[in-house]
């Protein structure tokens, strides 16, 4: 990225992620947690909106989700809650509605904990701030999409997934680390407006990044990601 354009994705990110900071003090730090079991589900939906914070997600956990929530009282505590429809789930953890925007010394950080199994399907939307996700263990996931505004998200699908995986990734301005398999195929469509793409391991061939593993007919990640400004790093794991 040339020096102009990492002033301007600097500029962007700290009115972004800072904000006025002349508000309310966001209060005393609150922690809290939910546990939750898949039940008889055969697949499951899981929906997570965040506004704005750190947020960190794995795969491995012996339940549906463990979380565990640190978050200033003004911002208030997440909600969590799971309806089990004919064999069917449906995981939904938000962000309370209307809450205060300009609070000072703010802390809303999360740590979420999901179950290998049943088969699932994960939407994240995240605000501004941090995203470490990693869904390496989950090889039931069928799908993901991730929606984030500003900050730094690093992405690890460096599993063994049975079937084929669409996985869509759409940030506003920050840097996208995303680490992929090595003996899985891969198939990525990687786009930025102001900033770059970076791959390492991977063959660019018709626009699109391909790994050694990758073959017509064969299970593979199709990896969609797109950035407003900023930077898509790419590697294939050792």
């Amino acid at each position: 990225m040339n020096i102009n354009r990492r002033l301007t994705f600097a500029a962007l990110l700290s009115i972004l992620t800072t904000g006025c900071g002349i508000g309310v003090d966001a209060g005393p730090t609150q922690t809290a947690h939910d546990d939750i079991e898949a039940g008889n589900a055969e697949t499951v939906r899981a929906e997570i909106h965040m506004d704005s914070g750190e947020f960190t997600l794995k795969g491995g956990g012996p339940k549906l989700m463990s979380a565990s929530y640190r978050y200033s009282e003004k911002v208030g505590r997440p909600t969590a809650r799971y309806e089990l429809t004919g064999g069917r789930g449906l995981l939904i953890v938000e962000s309370p509605k209307n809450a205060p925007s300009g609070l000072r010394n703010r802390i809303n950080d999360w740590t979420l904990l999901l179950g290998a199994k049943p088969p699932m399907e994960l939407e994240i939307h995240l605000g501004a701030g941090t995203a470490d996700i990693d869904v390496s263990n989950i090889f039931g996931l069928r799908s993901m999409e991730i929606h984030m505004g500003a900050g730094e998200m690093k992405l690890n699908l460096a599993g063994k997934y049975p079937r084929d995986l669409p996985v869509e990734v759409d940030g506003g301005a920050g840097t996208a680390e995303i680490r992929l398999p090595k003996d899985m195929g891969v198939e990525v469509d990687a786009k930025v407006g102001i900033g770059g793409v970076n791959a390492s391991g991977l063959q660019k061939r018709d626009g699109k990044y391909y790994n050694d593993a990758y073959a017509e007919g064969k299970p593979a990640i199709h990896l969609d990601v797109k950035g407003g400004v900023g930077e898509i790093n790419l590697a294939v794991a050792n």
